[in-house]
């Protein structure tokens, strides 16, 4: 059942939205926390936004003021409650915010609870609280048992997967099909709607007007197919590699390889950027790549956010072939799909992009057609 349908005629319910999520912070989790709940905001009545208390953060969230939902790209705003709690080691740690959460959701008496923390959906379920629980992943070993727990709570209103792959490995692990609900990640499409040409994207970003550019975005931590593209690119004579985003120990770790590689003058490393900043960049690529390999830990059930920013960008792209990335994307339809782990085969699919403008045109417009279904 689509996740976005069963959300329909929530109205104007009060809703407490549960995360350990930094925020600020440059983590995909962080951003997706962010754009859910701008997104519940304007639906509901009321969304509080209900994470750990951590003085760095807070301090810095202070700091930044109105910047903070700037660097978001989050135009409606909501309530941010960070909750103290009992800083113990390990597991006791992670209990302590569960049940600061749990004590705050009670105390407010939300009509629903939406929570990405398990033990707090537990015991609001335990309490008779509607809950509802949203998943990335499958419940590691020692949190198994709450989680098959919680499953039999009668306010427990649904299970929230974001892919197909991770609704049916629930299922298969026994969980009631009745309650799973697939949610894919989504993308703010208004954000897109004025697109920049290739040139000007270009001449704003101080980008080179006349390579071929390639363009990967997010973070570069190793198993994300960074290496890959950087060896596609060797076999490139003419392209250009501009990467946005990346930790610098990450973005080091690759500058070293295109050296080595002999191809450091044509890999741009941006860095971080606020997330309203990464439309221009793909607007001034030709070519968009998503090269997730095997080492990716999330590969089997992941929902990428840069994924949909691709398609919604209007440019084609060349993304490895795993079945979680097919439930979104078709080769030859809405991207062009490669074997993954293989920076050969990452070449061979740009070059397709590059040499068939035909193909080309055909993927970006598809992409641009599909992702209107998944707005947040």
């Amino acid at each position: 059942m689509s996740g976005r349908d069963s959300l329909e005629g929530w109205g104007t319910l009060r809703l407490g939205y549960v995360a350990r999520s930094r925020v600020p912070s440059d983590l995909a989790n962080s951003l997706q926390v962010m754009k859910m709940c701008a997104a519940f905001a304007a639906q509901v009545q009321v969304v509080d936004l209900i994470i750990p208390f951590r003085w760095d953060d807070w301090r810095v969230a202070r700091t930044a003021g109105a910047s903070l939902w700037a660097r978001y790209a989050v135009t409606r705003r909501f309530h941010i409650a960070r909750v103290l709690y009992p800083h113990w080691r390990d597991r006791f740690e992670v209990r302590g915010f569960s049940l600061a959460a749990t004590a705050r959701a009670a105390v407010r008496g939300y009509d629903l609870v939406y929570s990405r923390d398990v033990w707090t959906a537990y015991w609001l379920a335990r309490m008779g609280r509607p809950v509802a629980f949203e998943v990335h992943n499958l419940a590691e070993e020692q949190r198994y048992p709450v989680w098959l727990a919680m499953l039999h709570q009668k306010s427990l209103r649904g299970v929230f997967c974001i892919s197909g792959a991770l609704a049916e490995a629930y299922a298969d692990a026994g969980a009631p099909r009745e309650l799973l609900h697939i949610l894919p990640d989504g993308v703010d499409l208004e954000r897109f709607d004025l697109p920049l040409s290739k040139d000007e994207a270009r001449r704003r970003l101080g980008l080179p007007l006349n390579p071929p550019i390639l363009c990967h975005s997010g973070h570069l931590y190793p198993g994300r197919g960074g290496e890959e593209t950087i060896e596609a690119l060797a076999g490139l004579s003419s392209a250009v590699l501009v990467m946005v985003g990346g930790r610098a120990e990450d973005t080091a770790r690759l500058q070293a390889l295109a050296a080595r590689l002999g191809v450091a003058e044509r890999v741009i490393f941006i860095g971080q950027v606020p997330n309203g900043a990464v439309p221009a960049y793909l607007w001034a690529a030709d070519v968009l790549v998503m090269p997730y390999t095997s080492r990716t830990p999330t590969v089997r059930y992941m929902s990428p956010l840069k994924m949909f920013e691709y398609m919604a960008a209007g440019r084609p792209i060349v993304t490895t072939d795993f079945p979680v990335v097919r439930e979104v994307l078709r080769d030859g339809e809405t991207a062009v799909l490669v074997e993954p782990d293989s920076a050969q085969a990452l070449r061979e699919g740009i070059q397709r992009i590059l040499g068939n403008p035909a193909l080309s045109q055909r993927v970006a417009a598809g992409a641009r057609s599909a992702v209107q279904g998944y707005s947040w």
